[in-house]
């Protein structure tokens, strides 16, 4: 039995479909981690990027961290429990600590949320209506913005862009590929000093493209 499905049994729980799939086709393995994980597995992962390698505060969780954090959010004396309502399933976080999670409570017609768990606010942001949202999300985020933490500038930008598009498309709508495509062929010599695209115009393809009722809404999670 895999690690998500003893997960899934301790918890009683279904993770979305688009995420086992992720798990079974190898995406949610980025290596061991540790001090050397950069040494040890970077230049490997890089040409076949696992789940949004070159995003920006994106690191997969390890399932044993996964266990750990959903046992937080349900104790009651821990400073991160959730409402009794809620039920938190993380499965990234970021550099900062903030968790990315399938709030499964807010599943609708078969979509699961993405949502953003900050580690010291009592407030969580919706990414997302499900996961395949999400991937395409971040990888629009990711050239965005290019500053001091980007893991794209080494100086391969478009190799780098093209070689995570190549692993992501199967988990891609055709029209988010095509979408994504475009952008990652600009000319880096037109680009704005921060990235392919701009904030506003981010803002305005994540509205026509996964836009829907909650997206961006923040909600008290706390109990």
């Amino acid at each position: 039995m895999s690690q998500i499905k003893q997960i899934e049994q301790q918890f009683n729980f279904k993770y979305p479909e688009l995420y086992e799939k992720l798990h079974d086709d190898g995406m949610l393995d980025w290596g061991e981690f540790g001090k050397n994980w950069y040494a040890t597995y970077w230049e490997k992962l890089k040409n076949n990027p696992p789940l949004l390698l070159f995003a920006n505060y994106f690191e997969i969780l390890e399932c044993k961290r996964i266990v750990e954090e959903i046992e937080a959010f349900k104790d009651p004396e821990d400073y991160r429990a959730t409402k009794p309502e809620f039920q938190f399933i993380p499965f990234a976080i970021t550099g900062g600590g903030n968790l990315y999670v399938f709030p499964l409570d807010k599943q609708q017609n078969g979509n699961v949320p993405v949502t953003l768990v900050p580690h010291d606010w009592e407030e969580a942001t919706v990414l997302a209506k499900n996961l395949q949202d999400f991937i395409f999300r971040k990888m629009l985020e990711c050239v965005a913005a290019f500053d001091e933490y980007s893991k794209l500038k080494d100086g391969v930008l478009k190799t780098n862009l093209f070689n995570m598009l190549r692993t992501h498309k199967p988990y891609l709508s055709q029209r988010q590929v095509e979408k994504l495509e475009e952008i990652y062929n600009r000319n880096e010599s037109e680009l704005s000093t921060t990235g392919l695209i701009s904030r506003d115009e981010l803002k305005e393809i994540l509205q026509q493209e996964i836009g829907f009722e909650e997206l961006d809404k923040e909600f008290v999670y706390m109990g």
